[in-house]
């Protein structure tokens, strides 16, 4: 369970940095990134309310859900407009995402 935990909170952490090379390690070690910290919140949640456009395209392209909710209900799609990440809600807008 703490290796999970960690696997998982390693996954944010690179994402909210926007750490494609550390992203793909954690792949190549099996880390599901689907999987969300204790609020939910997924590396997708994190990219996306960053900003970071280029991990939000690793993710699309690992074939994540695109609309994973945190425990307040919140969506990578909606983090990435409060942000005010044009970009960010470009790309997943492109991908079919809707709020």
């Amino acid at each position: 369970m703490a290796d999970k935990m960690n696997s998982v909170l390693a996954v944010c952490w690179a994402a909210a940095q926007g750490d494609i090379n550390e992203l793909r390690r954690l792949v190549a070690s099996g880390v599901d990134l689907n999987v969300g910290d204790y609020d939910n919140r997924t590396g997708l949640h994190l990219a996306a309310s960053e900003g970071k456009l280029e991990a939000v395209k690793f993710f699309i392209s690992k074939g994540v859900n695109l609309s994973p909710k945190d425990r307040f209900g919140g969506t990578p799609l909606v983090d990435a407009k409060r942000g005010d990440h044009r970009q960010v809600v470009a790309l997943l807008e492109k991908h079919g995402v809707k709020e």
